[in-house]
């Protein structure tokens, strides 16, 4: 079986809040960062800061995991509402 890049991941946090997500569900992948020093950051400009690659069985739950997190985030947190 191969691997099948899942989605390119933006910066740090981000990579590492999905692949801790990720991990604690048991789905085997791996995080490739584009960071590169002798290239001070010239492909996380054109390409992102790195990408998730899962397993071709663990595809779904993956995609799964990620809606999740998408969904979450999305809504955001309310700040005025925890001031109070």
């Amino acid at each position: 079986m191969g691997y099948l890049k899942l989605r390119t991941i933006q910066n740090r946090f981000e990579g590492e809040l999905l692949a801790a997500a990720l991990e604690r569900l048991g789905v085997d992948f791996f995080l490739r960062t584009f960071e590169d020093t002798a290239y001070d950051g010239l492909f996380v400009a054109q390409e992102g800061w790195g990408a998730i690659w899962v397993e071709e069985a663990d595809r779904l739950l993956a995609e799964d995991i990620l809606q999740k997190f998408d969904e979450a985030y999305a809504a955001g947190f309310d700040w005025e509402s925890e001031a109070e």
